[in-house]
C-alpha cells in the first residue's frame, strides 16, 4: 500500500464521519431546545414551590400556572397571579451557575430558589443543585442593607467560591429587579 493510498482512505472516512455527525447534531437539535426549554419550565415552577413537576407534565403546568412578563430586557415570571420568578445569571469557581428566585407577593420573601452550573466540583460547589441547599431559602426574608439586598443561609463547607457566587448572583439580580417591582405597587 502507498502512502497516498492511506491518506486518501482518512480523507474520506473523515468526510463520512464529519457528515453523519453534522447530520445527527442537525436533526438532534430541535430535540435538545425542547429540553432545555422543559428543564427551564421545571426550574421556574419550582422556583414558585410548585414540586410535582417534571419533563412529562411541564409545559402543561406551566402554560396553566405562568404568565411571562418582561421589564426592558429583564423578563420575569408571574405565577399563579401571586409569585414572582426572577431568573439568575453568576460565576461560581469553575464556570457559570445560573438559577431562579421566587418571591412572594409583596417581593419581600423568597418563596423557593433553585440554582444549577456547568462544572463546579462534585460534592463541593455542585451542592448548591441539592434539595438540602435550596431549601435553605424557603421563606427567607430579604434584608436590606443601604443599596444591597441579601438572602442569609449557610455557605456550604469546602465551596466558599460557588457560595459567595450565588450570594453575589442574588444580590446583584435583586438590585436590578426590587426597584421594578417597588414602583409597581
Amino acid at each position: 500500500m502507498s502512502d497516498r493510498y492511506i491518506f486518501r482512505y482518512i480523507i474520506i472516512l473523515v468526510a463520512i464521519v464529519s457528515i453523519l455527525l453534522s447530520a445527527a447534531a442537525m436533526w438532534l437539535q430541535p430535540y435538545q431546545r425542547r429540553n432545555e426549554l422543559n428543564e427551564q419550565r421545571i426550574n421556574i415552577l419550582k422556583a414558585a414551590g410548585i414540586t410535582d413537576v417534571d419533563n412529562h407534565n411541564a409545559e402543561q403546568l406551566f402554560k396553566q400556572h405562568c404568565t411571562n412578563k418582561h421589564e426592558g430586557d429583564m423578563p420575569y415570571y408571574v405565577i399563579d397571579e401571586s409569585i414572582t420568578v426572577i431568573p439568575m445569571r453568576g460565576n461560581g469557581l469553575w464556570g457559570p451557575i445560573w438559577g431562579y428566585l421566587g418571591l412572594s407577593e409583596d417581593h419581600k420573601t423568597v418563596v423557593s430558589a433553585v440554582f444549577d452550573h456547568k462544572s463546579e466540583t462534585p460534592g463541593l460547589g455542585a451542592e448548591i443543585t441539592t434539595d438540602n441547599y435550596r431549601n435553605q431559602y424557603n421563606g427567607k426574608h430579604l434584608l436590606k442593607n443601604g443599596d444591597a439586598v441579601t438572602v442569609e443561609v449557610d455557605a456550604i463547607a469546602g465551596a466558599t467560591r460557588t457560595s459567595k457566587g450565588v450570594e453575589e448572583m442574588i444580590e446583584r439580580t435583586l438590585k436590578l429587579y426590587l426597584p421594578y417591582f417597588e414602583n409597581e405597587q
